[in-house]
């Protein structure tokens, strides 16, 4: 729900409108209760799993912390200018650790879900809208799930305040042909190292076993680098594009099968990973032999932020909303045209 506030028109003579964006998050949360409370309620569960005075306990107690929490946010609007107000809760948690390490009390775990929910909407609200934002946030991590074999890389290079930087963007399909945006960094060069960096983020999550990509040698190096056992698939569109009018021809009949003997240029393509994407199932060869799944996703990207230049932290953030957006977009996609196609095999 989302609270809209104007000044009465008589009011405007100052010329100053407030336009109050404020969403109400649900009453039972934590972050909604007194901080009496919430601090009641840890130390109640802290004296449950570790007993202050009992021994042999696997879980112990060292001390108290005190931790800082989004709660809520409004939206200010002063003429042309948008601003946000931000409410923070400030409680003391206690801080217990195992065998392991830390571990987090189930207050503390609330606590951190529901402030990521409302980092969720304050986010999605400051992709759409822009403004200032009076304090430097983080960008949470991508919340994908599945068993994305497919891995298609690019880099983009974007306007920053203060020079220039690359958005590596890493998206991912399933041999279902679900697909969803993996992980993104912002580097300074489309390099080995920076490439590097994303394909080991997104192999501790998902076992890939094929790559995509354009020509650029740093990919090679990265996966060379990283010890990474996947294939290497070059964008058949990047790759015709340096060719000329008779090597294109040789390549479109290379793919189709009616090539007997390889020319030096295209040999060396293939060893390269040329035709990686016809061993895959023809229901996906379509979709990864290229990157213009990346491409299309940054052109998404490329309508928001246009013509401005961002500071690198907040176009993190605009990527991230813009991400989790389309990934949420296609899951939802994807489970409605199962639905419809069981629906109307069922209705014959």
């Amino acid at each position: 729900m989302t609270k809209l506030t104007i000044e009465p028109a008589y009011q405007l003579q100052e010329e100053l409108v407030h336009i109050v964006f404020d969403p109400v998050f649900p009453k039972h949360w934590l972050i909604n209760k007194p901080v009496e409370e919430v601090e009641e309620l840890a130390m109640r569960e802290a004296e449950e799993v570790s007993p202050r005075y009992a021994r042999g306990k696997r879980i112990k107690r060292r001390g108290y912390a005190r931790y800082r929490f989004l709660t809520g946010f409004s939206v200010v609007m002063e003429g042309r200018r948008i601003e946000y107000r931000l409410r923070w809760m400030s409680v003391r948690l206690p801080v217990m650790y195992d065998g392991k390490g830390r571990v987090r009390t189930g207050v503390e775990r609330e606590l951190l879900r529901e402030e990521e929910d409302v980092l969720r909407k304050l986010l999605t609200f400051y992709s759409v809208l822009g403004g200032k934002m009076n304090a430097r946030l983080w960008t949470p991590e991508l919340e994908v799930e599945g068993d994305f074999q497919y891995v298609i890389a690019d880099g983009k290079w974007v306007k920053l305040r203060g020079g220039k930087g690359v958005l590596l963007v890493a998206m991912g399909v399933t041999r279902e042909g679900r697909r969803a945006v993996l992980d993104f960094l912002l580097a300074k060069e489309e390099d080995a190292r920076s490439y590097w960096r994303l394909f080991a983020r997104v192999w501790r999550k998902f076992n890939f076993k094929l790559v995509v990509a354009d020509m650029v040698r740093s990919v090679d190096s990265a996966l060379e680098l990283s010890g990474i056992d996947a294939k290497r698939q070059l964008c058949l569109n990047h790759v015709k594009r340096r060719l000329d009018r008779d090597e294109r021809k040789e390549v479109d009949l290379l793919v189709s099968g009616l090539l007997a003997e390889l020319p030096d240029r295209i040999k060396e393509l293939v060893e390269r990973g040329l035709l990686s994407f016809l061993s895959l199932p023809q229901e996906l060869q379509r979709l990864l032999s290229t990157n213009n799944l990346v491409e299309s996703f940054n052109s998404l990207v490329e309508r928001r932020r246009f013509g401005k230049c961002h500071t690198p932290h907040r176009l993190l953030q605009i990527v991230w909303a813009i991400a989790d957006n389309y990934n949420i977009l296609d899951n939802f996609l994807q489970k409605w045209n199962n639905i419809h196609i069981f629906s109307v095999f069922f209705t014959i």
